[in-house]
């Protein structure tokens, strides 16, 4: 999707990027990249003030890829705690949310997690991955994690993070999220996304070859009465589904909304919702799930 391509419904267009072949339905913008950063930190606070899960150790000369890399955000997190010969390479399908300056043992490469260089085989001691469910559609997601076991060299560790989606309804007291949650899932199907991979990690990850498969979830509050870190969330998915706003428009609104104003309406609503119920059983989780590439 570019800046030039023809609305279905008038809107103000954000900034998408243009990988061939790529289904990615959010932004790659200054406020995607404000997002992206907001979304970070508020993960590390969910988990514990922790950003590596696994039980890997990271030595002298050891290699990281952080694939999906966006801002590298969590990468020069990382890269701060450990030691400076620990090569890092993030690798995202775009450029514009790259840092402008970073560490020396850090770069920064264009690229896909189905299509990983062919040199990298048997290469890297850890896998970083983080919220892709936008991003690859089901038939991507068995040719990505075959190619982070490919480049993992053997006892190497994979670190996964996604968030369950947004069921369709009914739900109760919250007929906005409940159409938002229909429009989502109807964004989904269009692109043929994974909107449920967080719950199929642990079988797909089996058949790619992982061994020692563990996981821990976290389940996200969205509104200020959940403090700060509610706040933050709510924020951060506010943030996701506002950048839904130009693929789902310029499909049409699947139905549900006929204008960019009856969107932000919607939107607005959603939030309310989240306020006056004090969340749901159906508030998203944030899965992060490790494993290990055999001996």
């Amino acid at each position: 999707m570019s800046d030039g391509d023809t609305n279905s419904i008038d809107h103000a267009v954000r900034k998408y990027q243009t990988y061939p072949g790529s289904q990615y339905a959010l932004p790659t913008d200054l406020v995607e990249q404000e997002r992206l950063i907001l979304q970070h930190e508020t993960l590390k606070k969910l988990f514990g003030n922790k950003i590596l899960l696994a039980p890997v150790d990271l030595g002298e000369n050891d290699k990281v890829l952080d694939v999906g890399t966006g801002t590298g955000i969590w990468m020069l997190d990382l890269a701060a705690s450990i030691d400076p010969s620990v090569s890092m390479v993030g690798v995202n399908i775009e450029t514009h949310l790259f840092p402008t300056s970073h560490p020396k043992n850090v770069e920064f490469r264009v690229g896909s997690v189905t299509d990983l260089p062919s040199e990298w085989s048997d290469t890297f001691w850890l896998v970083h991955q983080r919220l892709l469910m936008a991003a690859l559609q089901i038939s991507e997601w068995p040719v990505a994690l075959r190619e982070i076991y490919r480049v993992l060299r053997p006892g190497g560790w994979m670190q996964l993070c996604e968030s369950t989606a947004f069921s369709e309804g009914p739900y109760p007291n919250q007929p906005c999220l409940e159409k938002f949650a229909g429009m989502y899932r109807c964004l989904a199907n269009s692109r043929k996304l994974y909107a449920d991979c967080a719950e199929g990690l642990p079988n797909m990850l089996e058949a790619a070859g992982f061994v020692g498969i563990q996981s821990q979830s976290q389940r996200a509050n969205l509104s200020k009465w959940a403090g700060e870190l509610g706040d933050a969330n709510r924020m951060n998915f506010v943030g996701v589904f506002r950048g839904f706003k130009t693929p789902i428009l310029k499909a049409g609104g699947f139905g549900y909304v006929t204008s960019e104003e009856e969107y932000d309406a919607l939107l607005e609503g959603v939030e309310r919702e989240w306020e006056e119920n004090h969340g749901t059983r159906k508030d998203p989780e944030f899965i992060i799930v490790w494993a290990r590439k055999p001996t």
